[in-house]
């Protein structure tokens, strides 16, 4: 199984993003409220007194540490300071806030809240399944094309993944590479996928699709006002592109989710409606192979069912489910993913044997500690030395480790028997400044060295000992092959020879204490998805269309599109693109 590495998703700007809710004055007491964040419930107690807000404490939480801590200071303070819950979130916690918002909003239920908007239209042309950016494109083009849209969306807020990503969209011949007289085609595009993609690894009557309408998809962005900074487009994020198409707005994704959202607010209590904390349970088929409706439970708890001629599942990928990458991906894994991106929606069209290419691959890093046993999502990852060395589970090393590019290191890990590697070093090959381990998936918290290797020590991931061979006991590694692996390495810093080439960091491993940390994978985006057709209809094992879906977004896969490499702007090219395309693909047939 392949699987390549990406650079860490860039933390966003939160753009002004506020949310209507109650206002002073409020019910005396001590008062309770959940909602739900971006990796699991938010529990709130809310002081009232004399009818105004107090104190508001925060019970519980799953967020990540540091990355949602701003939110958990401003959001609260700012509340109390307005005693008003219309306050803006917080810049890189856009989820976080938002949910801590509607927690506060739960726990003074008693007050009197407006009745949830009708819909606006006894039938839906088109469901749309997630608010993301995939959901809000769908949504927003078939408004635009005068259809009926009913948009989904099973968290409080829209956005979904998109609010803490970098945001890069890879189009071909728009207006913004005129503007700086680059000359691109739909044949140089699709050209990059097959010399960065490889050919024969993806579909290629998509990836031409792509190649020929992207570049409409971003200009239509751009015509909507989106915020794209500088405008000037660049070669790539991970490997350069023959000309630059490569486009990242000024904040991130989250730019692009509040153009989208501020245009649909246009349309909605007219031919849009959006249903938020409203949770899409599987899909309804006419009994033959074609899709009519969706299941649903709705935010009081009711189940429902809605109706449409076409429904586009834009759920995301499956990277906040274990199961799924474990199944498909990793033996061992972890996952920067909000836990609600658990792969619906390849699970309720396997249900319909749908056809699916791909799947094992996806886009990771290597190195991370899974520092809680029963939590996927609440690790660390290692990034301490001057030259640890990376051995697998038979003791062995697997490449320079000074020299690895991210490409050799992810695949050493992805390769590696249940995908489990050692971290291998003496405090001679710490960094100087000591704070050696950065703690979560963005880094967010560095620690010092010795409390943190003692936790891992008690966990029993981490391992110290005064000689190698005691090492390799603890550590439960061959004996010989690990003693013969370090002495190996150490002859090759004493002659200047290293087995795998390594001319940097030779730091002889010949003097106690001696670590070991036991790391595995850690995935960003999944890359596999259905099989789709160029106007992004789902297609059967039988190699038959399966009528009314379709798809959009990361469920697409990028390896589908762009081959099994990670390709800058393909993330949410996909979303852009094929979000757009299908609804006009819709409207087409529906005669709009």
């Amino acid at each position: 199984m392949k699987r390549l590495v990406s650079l860490l998703l860039t933390l966003t700007l939160v753009l002004g993003m506020t949310t209507a809710l109650a206002t002073a004055p409020y019910p005396d007491g001590v008062h309770n409220g959940t909602a739900p964040g971006m990796m699991g419930n938010i529990e709130v107690a809310v002081t009232v007194t004399d009818g105004k807000i107090e104190k508001i404490d925060i019970l519980s939480h799953a967020e990540t540490a540091g990355l949602s801590d701003p939110a958990f200071e401003g959001v609260p303070a700012a509340i109390i300071e307005s005693q008003n819950l219309e306050v803006d979130a917080v810049a890189g916690a856009t989820v976080t806030s938002l949910a801590l918002i509607k927690a506060v909003e739960d726990a003074l239920s008693g007050q009197p809240e407006k009745a949830p908007a009708a819909i606006p239209f006894e039938q839906a042309d088109v469901i749309v399944v997630g608010a993301g950016m995939a959901g809000m494109t769908s949504a927003l083009r078939a408004a635009e094309l005068g259809l009926n849209v009913l948009l989904l969306e099973q968290m409080p807020s829209v956005g979904g993944s998109a609010m803490v990503a970098g945001g890069t969209l890879l189009g071909a011949g728009t207006r913004m590479q005129a503007e700086a007289n680059i000359t691109d085609s739909p044949e140089l595009c699709f050209a990059d996928f097959v010399r960065l993609g490889g050919a024969g690894t993806f579909n290629e009557e998509i990836a031409r699709k792509y190649s020929e309408i992207s570049g409409e998809a971003v200009d239509w962005l751009d015509d909507l006002g989106a915020d794209f900074g500088d405008r000037k487009p660049y070669f790539g994020v991970y490997q350069p592109l023959n000309v630059a198409r490569n486009y990242s707005g000024n904040g991130g994704a989250a730019t692009f989710i509040k153009t989208l959202s501020e245009k649909l607010d246009a349309y909605l209590g007219k031919n849009a409606h959006l249903s938020l904390n409203t949770k899409v349970e599987s899909l309804i088929t006419d009994g033959e192979l074609k899709v009519i409706g969706v299941k649903v439970t709705m935010p009081d708890g009711t189940a429902a069912e809605f109706t449409a001629p076409a429904t586009i599942i834009c759920t995301g990928g499956y990277g906040g489910s274990e199961a799924l990458l474990t199944a498909h991906n990793f033996d061992n894994v972890l996952s920067t993913s909000p836990r609600f991106v658990t792969g619906d929606g390849y699970t309720w069209l396997a249900s319909l044997n749908a056809a699916f290419t791909n799947m094992d691959f996806c886009t990771s890093y290597a190195g991370g500690i899974r520092t809680h046993a029963d939590d996927f999502f609440n690790f660390s990852y290692f990034n301490t030395t001057n030259g640890a060395l990376w051995v697998d589970i038979h003791g062995q090393r697997m490449a320079d480790e000074t020299g690895a590019d991210s490409k050799v290191k992810s695949d050493s890990w992805s390769n590696a028997d249940q995908n489990l590697v050692y971290t291998v070093f003496t405090k001679d090959m710490l960094m100087p400044d000591a704070k050696v381990f950065s703690s979560g998936p963005w880094g967010s918290i560095v620690e010092e060295f010795d409390p943190f290797m003692t936790s891992l020590v008690e966990k029993g991931i981490g391992f110290e000992a005064d000689s190698v061979e005691e090492l390799a006991q603890k550590a439960g590694l061959p004996v010989e092959n690990f003693a013969a692996t370090i002495q190996a390495y150490n002859d090759g810093c004493a002659s200047g020879t290293d087995p795998f080439g390594r001319t940097e960091q030779l730091v002889a491993m010949d003097k106690g204490p001696f670590y070991a940390v036991q790391t595995m994978p850690y995935v960003m985006i999944t890359s596999g998805g259905p099989m789709m057709t160029a106007d992004c209809e789902v297609v059967n094992n039988d190699g038959l269309v399966i009528e009314g879906v379709y798809i959009a977004g990361e469920i697409v896969g990028m390896a589908n599109v762009g081959g099994l490499n990670s390709i800058g702007g393909m993330g949410h090219g996909n979303c852009l693109t094929w979000g757009k395309h299908a609804a006009e693909v819709i409207a087409a047939k529906l005669g709009k």
